[in-house]
């Protein structure tokens, strides 16, 4: 399957032709969503044989993927449906930092419950195939357009998935398409000459549903580009000026180290003849420049080996970085140095506090999204009658050293224990995560006396 480009006005205006129906991405967004997806992949259009990249775009996209799932575990339980619903679940978590870092980058992702043979499966929508409808009051999506896309034969073939939430429920209408080149859609066909759509149905209506079969990942970060878009913005969106000047400033270095190589010019009477040609002595072929100097003269070299500039070209380039950090609210010293711009341990905790913010904004997305998705695994199981009826319950676990300072934490409950408002036994269950009862077994005595040691 060919992929679709982020967002694209033609594309979404063939979308709208067909359905009759408005898409909810505006020429702005459109422009934005196809400039994110370029930098990730590192295709800046500024790139160029004079313009080098620092691939910082999915950088920033990893880091917080990173920080946000580090040691992330989730599951479902409660009854043996639950039970069943997990074991398709942990196949969502087994990938998490995979589809979190492409919906940093992105703004948002999609996860879509659907039946693979008779099974539970669960697809994961990339932007520039997700097309919203309209949402509900509080500027969530709940009715919108996924779009398949193959070429066989030169002939490209297109699949419209429209959910639509209303009064009756959510119901799913499949629309085929041939011809239209790329960014069209051409005429529209039956589902049948098209053999892996062949056994969909064109429309089915799930009664009684309160909410979309889809659940859509969004970036917690205020859209700038479309402030009444219903999709989520890239976690650099407010820095693609700034990666632009860094990787300029990053090209002018790069320029100054290849510019300041030592060179000897050396006089054609200093090299030796071989065969009628002008041979270097063996040493590095970069090294040696032939020169029609006057061969009278006393010097038959002259070394070039100019000054580098290069810490000035590296300050300038750590302030670019530094900058790009406090727009994408980074800890210093995620991208730049932070020997520049903090040289205390009480100066680094208060700069990290920007990460901790913004890594605990994308976990709670992440609760939602996930929560949101058993909730329609659980649909389609009742629907498609596939499991015995049971309740269900999301247990979340993050790993809080990204989100809490450990440090200022062990300090305070040390000193709670010794000011006796803090049981020792309690205070070891916290930091070695022992039960009550394994606590109190494991705590050292001194002179019939419990201390801890610090």
């Amino acid at each position: 399957m060919t992929g679709l480009a982020a967002g694209n006005l033609l594309l979404i205006k063939s979308i709208e032709n067909a359905l009759g129906k408005e898409v909810l991405i505006s020429p702005e967004m459109s422009s934005a969503m196809t400039l994110w997806d370029k930098l990730y992949r590192d295709q800046a259009p500024w790139k160029s044989e004079d313009v080098k990249s620092m691939n910082l775009a999915s950088a920033i996209a990893g880091e917080l993927a990173c920080q946000a799932s580090l040691d992330f575990q989730s599951k479902v339980t409660g009854s043996e449906r639950a039970d069943a619903i997990d074991r398709v679940y942990q196949e969502v978590i087994f990938d998490t930092r995979r589809w979190l870092e492409v919906a940093c980058a992105a703004g948002g992702l999609v996860f879509k419950p659907y039946l693979d043979k008779n099974r539970l499966a669960v697809e994961y929508v990339r932007a520039e195939r997700f097309f919203p409808l309209a949402t509900d009051s509080r500027g969530r999506i709940t009715s919108a357009v996924f779009a398949e896309r193959m070429k066989r034969e030169g002939r490209y073939y297109t699949r419209l998935e429209e959910h639509i939430l209303d009064d009756r429920g959510v119901t799913v209408n499949n629309h085929a398409f041939c011809g239209g080149g790329f960014l069209g859609l051409g005429k529209a066909i039956a589902l049948s000459e098209v053999p892996e759509w062949a056994n969909l149905a064109e429309s089915v209506t799930i009664a009684g549903a309160t909410k979309p079969l889809f659940s859509y990942l969004k970036m917690p970060m205020a859209n700038t580009v479309d402030p009444v878009s219903p999709l989520g913005v890239s976690v650099f969106s407010r820095s693609v000026d700034l990666i632009r000047e860094a990787d300029k400033q990053f090209s002018r270095l790069l320029w100054e180290y290849e510019g300041g190589e030592l060179a000897v010019d050396a006089s054609v009477d200093a090299l030796l003849l071989e065969n009628g040609d002008m041979k270097m002595p063996t040493l590095n072929h970069r090294l040696f420049r032939a020169l029609d100097v006057d061969a009278g003269g006393s010097d038959l070299y002259s070394v070039f080996a100019p000054v580098l500039r290069d810490k000035s070209y590296l300050d300038g380039l750590n302030e670019m970085l530094i900058r790009i950090e406090d727009v994408c609210a980074l800890a210093r010293g995620t991208v730049s140095s932070v020997t520049h711009s903090a040289r205390t341990a009480t100066e680094l905790k208060l700069l990290r506090q920007r990460s901790y913010a913004t890594v605990t904004d994308i976990q709670k997305s992440m609760q939602l999204a996930l929560g949101q998705l058993v909730e329609g695994l659980d649909l389609f199981a009742t629907v498609f009658s596939l499991l015995p009826a049971g309740k269900h319950e999301v247990i979340f676990e993050f790993d809080d050293s990204t989100t809490v300072d450990r440090t200022a934490q062990f300090e305070e409950r040390e000193r709670l224990v010794r000011q006796g408002i803090l049981n020792p036994w309690e205070f070891r269950s916290w930091y070695l995560g022992e039960t009550e009862e394994q606590a109190k077994a494991n705590l050292p005595s001194s002179s019939g006396k419990e201390e801890i040691q610090v």
